[in-house]
């Protein structure tokens, strides 16, 4: 497997903002996912799931760090098929 640390995309994603939630629908061919979360230099307190079915959570990663611009948090997520 690629044990690389990914990198923070510099795109434009999905803004999220505090205290909501967001679902987001892979297609059946992707095998992996980026997950970047960055804020303003504010901090950052987030929890990311990665859902194989609706009851039975497949990863899941609770992230915080206290300036989500200098700091930003970035994974690549294997999406079990």
């Amino acid at each position: 497997g690629n044990h690389r640390s990914p990198q923070p995309s510099m795109s434009r994603g999905e803004t999220v903002q505090g205290g909501s939630l967001k679902t987001f629908t892979l297609p059946a061919h992707v095998n992996a996912a980026q997950v970047t979360i960055t804020s303003d230099g504010l901090p950052v307190n987030a929890k990311v799931e990665l859902w194989g079915t609706a009851s039975h959570i497949k990863q899941l990663a609770e992230v915080y760090n206290d300036n989500g611009a200098t700091r930003p948090f970035a994974a690549v997520l294997d999406v079990p098929g």
